[in-house]
């Protein structure tokens, strides 16, 4: 995760641990090993755009659209 972890819970049979992030991944973990298994992402409304080279967005406005996924 690249934030805070919000929620944990662990499978019926106690091999894995689900964790839910801020940054909007969740991330099932092997208990015994501690790798990630697999990383769930929700969708970004701004996934992909081209905000490089755009005029008249503040530094503020850029990072927030950066976050949903706009590339520089």
């Amino acid at each position: 995760h690249t934030n805070g972890v919000r929620t944990v819970a662990f499978s019926p049979n106690d091999k894995m641990l689900a964790s839910g992030s801020r940054d909007g991944t969740i991330k099932f973990w092997d208990i015994q090993t501690g790798e990630c298994l697999k990383t769930l992402r929700s969708p970004r409304p701004y996934e992909r755009m081209n905000i490089n080279g755009v005029t008249g967005l503040t530094e503020a406005e850029k990072t927030s659209l950066k976050a949903l996924g706009a590339v520089d």
